[in-house]
């Protein structure tokens, strides 16, 4: 048997390799409230038979480690060049490794005794750190036996005195979409029963560790339809955002109240999300913007206002009109847009779009990060008329551009965070926490149709896994938790630079004695755009050294 370290950020392949020089130590540095994490990569192991892992402390074990057995999925096709999947005539030059080939990415719990499914494995190790932690120097032995065999591993953890702040009201906002319906198809659970809640407070545990501090509600999922229009499950809005405020989330995003006419990209219209049922009596017209359409959104809205205004959730609620509204709807989602201001006051609009046509009409702007940076002149006009951009990633964009699929390096994910504070962006958005398709096994499948000639991209779809006993993370998760927690870092360390933060909590562009301030200065040795970053581990790791190290003498 042979056993190494190999970092949280570096892609481990079920043919990867033990070195001639196996890297027996690792350090890691990491602020009170973070967690140490490392993989071990072991191989020539016996397929059947059952793995030992342990790790101690001046003898001691500790208790608070936690290990996860990862499991490798494919990568059936490489991400395109622009977006989608690769076709006949494209090659993209940016991908980690030529499709088909297999990849560690879920991570499903384990304990101390592991079963040795093959020859060669990988694990991840958790160490948290509490937030009233004493800062510095730790000293752990780890050791991966099996039989009589055994290797014996050391891990320096260099506890700094900064905390990070805890996921909330005041944490940079970040969401992914997810199905509620596909939580309970893929445990096997009736929906809304109490191993339902259950279940959905585990991923609400999951989503917050992750730093996902915000979460949505899609509007059929509170809504029944009925003759006289949608009704309002009140009690059951109040339970979900119990349950997800219980995991430390905060920020409550209202679903769509439209989408695309009979599902067309190209249509130049939209259809009320909810209203009476088709059977009703008195029917109903479909266009969001018609006259029948925004009598049954005042209903429904006016239900809604009532509980977010009983409840004061109106600081805490953001609102959706229309997914990704182009040139061609523009019209009509500008009617659309001020029928929810006129029945939802005072409550921001948040929309995945980079149309410019809709100044005025959304508050928060989340445009996909390749246009983001195409088009920043036009986003930096919004900021300065308090307007707020997030970004967002799908299966778009490939290349050499940000974004977390699985042929993309690990690196690429945690550099949202630094992207974040490179240009002072106030959130993130994706639509795939668990959003497999009916037919799709996310273990054995990662790119899918997606109509006409089109597929989704390798792990476009999810992002955690329907594990045996609750949601399992992902590596890609965690890689964009370790980056969103350096965002924090370089929030504090801008603020403490007396320097403050722009609009959207990033760096400003001030000078301190005449000199640029630590946190923009480390952040560009990192990252100069969406498409120009290190792909280098040590570099990433070596800057959110000097972080830690700045605020510890600020």
């Amino acid at each position: 048997m042979r056993a190494e370290w190999r970092d949280s950020l570096e892609h481990v392949y079920p043919d990867s390799v033990v070195g001639e020089r196996p890297r027996r130590s690792v350090k890691l540095d990491v602020a009170r409230g973070g967690t140490a994490a490392v993989h071990v990569l072991a191989t020539d192991l016996q397929a059947g038979g059952t793995l030992r892992v342990s790790v101690r402390q001046s003898g001691r074990a500790v208790r608070s480690a936690h290990w996860f057995r990862l499991i490798d999925v494919p990568v059936e096709v490489n991400t395109g060049p622009v977006g989608f999947v690769e076709r006949d005539d494209e090659r993209n030059e940016y991908v980690t490794r030529r499709a088909p080939f297999h990849v560690y990415d879920a991570m499903a719990t384990a304990g101390s005794r592991i079963k040795v499914a093959a020859e060669t494995m990988a694990m991840r190790l958790h160490l948290p750190v509490a937030e009233d932690a004493r800062a510095g120097r730790r000293q752990y032995e780890v050791v991966v036996a099996q039989g009589r065999e055994e290797v014996g591993l050391t891990m320096q953890v260099d506890v700094h005195r900064v905390k990070l702040p805890a996921v909330g009201r005041s944490s940079w906002p970040y969401t992914n979409w997810f199905s509620y319906e596909l939580i309970a198809q893929r445990h096997g659970l009736k929906m809304w029963s109490e191993g339902y809640w259950q279940m959905l407070g585990r991923y609400a545990k999951l989503m917050a560790h992750g730093r996902q501090n915000t979460f949505w509600v899609p509007l059929g999922t509170i809504f029944r339809p009925t003759a006289r229009g949608a009704v309002l499950d009140e009690q059951r809005l109040r339970r979900i955002v119990k349950v997800f405020s219980a995991a430390g989330m905060h920020i409550i995003e209202g679903g769509h109240w439209a989408t695309r006419t009979g599902g067309q990209w190209l249509s130049k219209t939209f259809d009320l999300t909810i209203g009476r049922p088709p059977e009703a009596p008195a029917g109903r017209t479909a266009i969001a913007s018609s006259r029948e359409a925004a009598l049954e959104m005042a209903f429904a809205a006016d239900q809604l206002m009532t509980v977010i205004e009983k409840q004061r959730w109106q600081d805490r609620w953001l609102q959706h009109v229309a997914d990704e509204p182009i040139d061609i709807n523009a019209t009509d989602y500008r009617l659309v847009a001020g029928l929810v201001r006129r029945f939802m006051p005072g409550i921001p609009i948040l929309d995945a779009t980079m149309e410019q046509a809709l100044v005025g009409s959304v508050d928060c702007w989340c445009p996909q990060a390749q246009w983001y940076q195409k088009q920043r002149k036009h986003f930096e006009q919004m900021k300065q008329l308090g307007d707020r951009v997030w970004f967002y990633t799908c299966c778009f964009p490939g290349g050499p551009w940000l974004n977390r699929l699985l042929d993309m390096e690990l690196v690429r994910p945690a550099l949202f965070g630094w992207a974040a504070a490179l240009y002072g962006l106030d959130g993130f958005l994706h639509w795939d926490l668990n959003h497999y398709r009916p037919e799709q096994n996310p273990f054995e499948q990662s790119a899918v149709d997606h109509g006409g000639v089109n597929r989704l991209p390798a792990g476009d779809t999810h992002i955690v896994y329907p594990g045996d006993d609750g949601p399992w993370s992902s590596l890609r998760l965690e890689a964009q938790r370790e980056g969103i927690e350096d965002y924090e870092l370089l929030r504090m360390l801008a603020q403490r630079s007396g320097h403050g933060l722009s609009a959207c909590g990033g760096p400003s562009r001030g000078t301190q004695r005449g000199r640029p301030h630590a946190a923009a200065t480390i952040t560009r040795s990192v990252i100069r755009g969406f498409d120009r970053y290190t792909k280098d581990v040590a570099v990433l790791r070596g800057a959110r050294r000097r972080v830690l190290a700045a605020l510890c003498v600020s």
